[in-house]
């Protein structure tokens, strides 16, 4: 399936950035980087990509940033997957809001009430271009410790869209007669995940290392980013 190919390949990139964490400019170890006194004063080169993912980005509608079409795609899915929840135990009203939930996942094309441009592709381009970001050799201590928040927080949030997209896929091809409302609160749940993130270990935070955050999170780590580069 080419929408999961797409997902494994983000996945993969993630992985492999990784293996570039101890290439940061200040060779300073992430985990001694504190929120306080970490450095701004990146350079052209990374800010152009963390300027893709905050406030403009060519094909997206009316060229806003990644991250903006991202989280307006993800408000148009939540609002379908919560309809459907509230009639779960009527078939044809949990494929209605399947289908314009999948619109909003992946348009291909198709007239819905999604932007058109698909939450699946604005997830995967904010966390394409942050990985360039930090790939560049002017990023600055802000872009190496927020833009691996970042990064962290678009994998937490694929994983839930995959399985949003399966679950999606399974009510489509489910019979009228089959009783779809385990189905249909869980794409709720899920939708609420990838908006809010979840407090998966339960201890007050959500934290973007243990597969947590969601678009409301990626979000404060961009702010918070933006705030040291004063953009």
């Amino acid at each position: 399936m080419k929408t999961s190919h797409y997902l494994l390949a983000t996945s993969l990139a993630v992985t492999l950035l990784a293996g570039c964490a101890s290439d940061d400019v200040q060779e300073q170890p992430m985990e001694q980087m504190s929120e306080q006194n970490v450095m701004g004063g990146a350079g052209p080169m990374t800010l152009a990509h963390i300027n893709h993912v905050r406030s403009r980005w060519a094909d997206t509608p009316n060229q806003v940033g990644l991250l903006t079409i991202a989280r307006e795609e993800a408000a148009i899915a939540r609002t379908h997957a919560h309809l459907a929840a509230k009639k779960a135990d009527n078939t044809d009203w949990v494929k209605m809001h399947a289908v314009h939930i999948k619109h909003a996942l992946i348009p291909n094309g198709e007239k819905g009430p999604g932007k058109g441009y698909g939450l699946i592709k604005a997830v995967a381009g904010v966390q394409k271009h942050t990985m360039l970001a930090l790939e560049q050799d002017d990023k600055s201590q802000a872009v190496a410790l927020y833009g691996e928040q970042i990064v962290a927080s678009t994998d937490s949030i694929n994983m839930r869209l995959e399985q949003m997209y399966n679950l999606v896929a399974e009510i489509l091809r489910a019979p009228r007669s089959e009783n779809l409302s385990s189905q249909a609160h869980m794409l709720a749940k899920l939708s609420d995940q990838v908006l809010m993130g979840e407090d998966l270990n339960q201890d007050g935070e959500i934290d973007w290392r243990n597969n947590e955050p969601g678009l409301n999170q990626t979000l404060r780590y961009l702010n918070d980013l933006s705030q040291k580069e004063a953009l």
